[in-house]
């Protein structure tokens, strides 16, 4: 399934890590509300012109709320997580579905942030794809599985020359990535040297 990527951001004076969609697909998403809305509002004010009676053109009604459908499914989707570094705790908010999961916890659930290799030739030929990935520490009381699903914070793809180590293009997110660890107080893993399905 595709998924929007998150980005990561610090809030607050440093206070709230925040790691979410990038502010243009938010822009988007309002963007296809107002308009949508207003669209739909246009239909229905307006009546057809040559026609007995008000008649509402379906056009404008139609796609308005289809419009209007898409924003809100968009909205919906989103997958987000939110540090609150003064207070320790995280916040999760996992989609997709009208009733996405929230589930919100300490930070000492938290077991490692570690940076991984995947390389990617769908995108770009000799692409690599490096992702932050947080993992959760097991919970004996649940058959030592993790007590939340792992949850790829950021990513990002590089091309590489063939030939070149498959790290060569993960310092941007290596230095994001240690940044981010200290702040949420989770040991960082750089993985990113072999290749991680």
């Amino acid at each position: 399934m595709l998924e929007t990527p998150l980005f990561g951001r610090f809030q607050g004076e440093n206070r709230r890590l925040v790691f979410s969609a990038p502010t243009l697909y938010h822009a988007l998403v309002r963007g296809c509300l107002i308009t949508g809305s207003c669209m739909f509002v246009y239909g229905v004010l307006t009546p057809a012109v040559g026609v007995e009676g008000p008649v509402f053109p379906a056009w404008w009604v139609g796609i308005g709320a289809l419009v209007v459908l898409a924003g809100i499914a968009a909205a919906l989707s989103l997958t987000s997580i939110t540090f609150d570094l003064k207070e320790r705790f995280y916040k999760r908010r996992q989609g997709p579905g009208l009733f996405p999961q929230v589930t919100v916890g300490p930070v000492t659930s938290l077991d490692a942030l570690v940076l991984i290799s995947e390389p990617n030739s769908r995108l770009m030929a000799g692409g690599v794809s490096y992702h932050l990935v947080l993992h959760w520490k097991v919970r004996p009381d649940a058959g030592n599985s993790p007590a939340e699903p792992f949850m790829v914070l950021q990513t990002d793809t590089r091309q590489i020359v063939p030939g070149q180590p498959l790290n060569i293009g993960a310092q941007p997110l290596l230095q994001a990535g240690i940044r981010y660890a200290q702040a949420i107080g989770v040991p960082f893993y750089d993985n990113s040297h072999f290749a991680s399905k």
